[in-house]
């Protein structure tokens, strides 16, 4: 992984002198690895807060390189259980925006004693739904049993142990490009047709309520949520100056009339198919002319991306994993400036690209049925008739692009109360409300032809 991304390459300092505070129990740990370090807690929002210190201008702390070595001699054992602080290095790696992510790797010359992995993806968990905790955890696990994505080699209490994969998130104007499109609608369509052991009912109006409920009891909740943009361009006469919780809860009721009568069908949806959650293999480059490049200059025969992040994974309406995809054809998460984000709102009517996304879509469901490969193969993703199925998608999706910015709403409004994360998550939520009202008048059309 190179230097441009991560936030910082830090190496771990040399083993700390007990100074008679509270970590010397830590640095007697650290200086006696054949010990065990008795940790203090397990408890997840400890971890959180210990990890959100996490600066990249400073030394990391010794609060954290050790909690992260505890982490790993307990979780990925092997060399991990004997090293010192001095070996082994600690990355912070940008593109979360739900999580903290961090790189641990073993240095050069520590000495493998089994199969333990030299290197790990440390994922601390931020979000506290504890039934979403669990839905994410047994679809990581499935994924990474069918080699759909990265191995899960540890599980604790707010976090994860995750196969590092060298790669690098794919950017915002890169995943509206046609080559790339034409690699994730498929990989898109695969994921739809997954039957995976949870609830199979349509998760994300529960989800946008449980978020709106749970603002509701904060102080930003008890006021009138005041709509202006930052990022986004959207006419003023397109969206109310304000609204209360009661009135945002009234939309969400108009958006499920939508989502019964848009009759898209219910299947296993990644729901955040954003630029940092698709990852571009090292071995690969994107091309002058859009196209994906093997290093060596081999013909490109497997896919060179991977999807991973699905912390918001459920069942749910195909359209909205659609609609949210082209959603982020606009929206840029790589900014080092608040508010953190920036939005093209040109990219919202690319409707070429849209297009030729469904259709590879399409073809690669028509593919998997006509194949007979997967035994629970959903009956209703296509019809036989490919044109109407095209046009369908393409319908389908332009107007699930509203309901992605009214969840996405509700989402940053809670998470703008409690932030570990540098992102302006409040002006994110008022841009996305914008977005949302300027396009209800489509929903409104589409349930009115109905």
């Amino acid at each position: 992984m190179s230097d441009e991304e991560c936030v910082r390459v830090i190496a771990a300092t040399n083993t700390r002198v007990p100074t008679g505070d509270c970590y010397d129990i830590l640095a007697f740990s650290e200086n006696n690895p054949s010990l065990k370090f008795k940790d203090r807690t397990t408890d997840s929002t400890d971890l959180k807060e210990v990890f959100a210190k996490f600066d990249s201008s400073q030394p990391i702390s010794t609060e954290i390189l050790s909690r992260t070595r505890y982490l790993c001699a307990k979780y990925l054992g092997g060399a991990w259980n004997r090293i010192r602080r001095d070996q082994f290095r600690l990355k912070a790696i940008t593109g979360g925006m739900s999580n903290l992510l961090f790189l641990v790797e073993l240095a050069s010359e520590v000495e493998s004693l089994g199969s333990e992995a030299r290197q790990a993806l440390l994922r601390i968990q931020c979000q506290t739904d504890l039934d979403q905790l669990l839905t994410e955890s047994v679809v990581f696990t499935l994924l990474s049993e069918r080699c759909l994505g990265p191995k899960l080699l540890g599980v604790f209490p707010g976090g994860r142990f995750e196969q590092f994969i060298p790669s690098r998130p794919l950017q915002c104007r890169e995943i509206s490009k046609p080559a790339i499109g034409r690699i994730i609608a498929p990989m898109m369509a695969r994921v739809h047709t997954l039957d995976v052991p949870i609830t199979k009912e349509p998760e994300v109006l529960n989800c946008a309520r449980g978020w709106l409920a749970k603002f509701r009891q904060t102080a930003g909740g008890a006021r009138p949520i005041d709509i202006r943009c930052t990022a986004a361009r959207v006419p003023a006469h397109s969206y109310p100056a304000s609204i209360t919780c009661d009135q945002l809860e009234e939309e969400l009721n108009f958006v499920e009339d939508f989502l019964i009568k848009s009759k898209s069908p219910v299947v296993f949806s990644h729901n955040d198919l954003q630029e940092g959650n698709i990852l571009l293999f090292a071995d690969y480059h994107l091309a002058d002319d859009g196209s994906i490049r093997s290093q060596s200059g081999e013909d490109v025969t497997i896919d060179p991306l991977v999807l991973i992040d699905f912390e918001y994974c459920s069942y749910n309406y195909r359209g909205f994993d659609l609609g949210n995809h082209f959603c982020e054809y606009g929206i840029d998460y790589n900014c080092d400036e608040p508010p953190y984000y920036k939005i093209y709102g040109e990219m919202f009517n690319v409707t070429e690209q849209r297009r030729n996304f469904c259709k590879a879509y399409r073809d690669e469901v028509y593919r998997m049925r006509d194949s007979g490969e997967n035994p629970h193969f959903p009956s209703d993703l296509v019809t036989g008739d490919r044109q109407k199925d095209l046009d369908r998608l393409v319908t389908e999706s332009t107007l699930f692009m509203a309901v992605s910015n009214i969840y996405w709403s509700c989402w940053a409004l809670l998470n703008a109360e409690d932030a570990v994360i540098q992102f302006d998550y409040s002006s994110y939520a008022r841009d996305r409300l914008a977005l949302y009202y300027q396009q209800k008048a489509s929903l409104q059309k589409f349930m009115d032809s109905q």
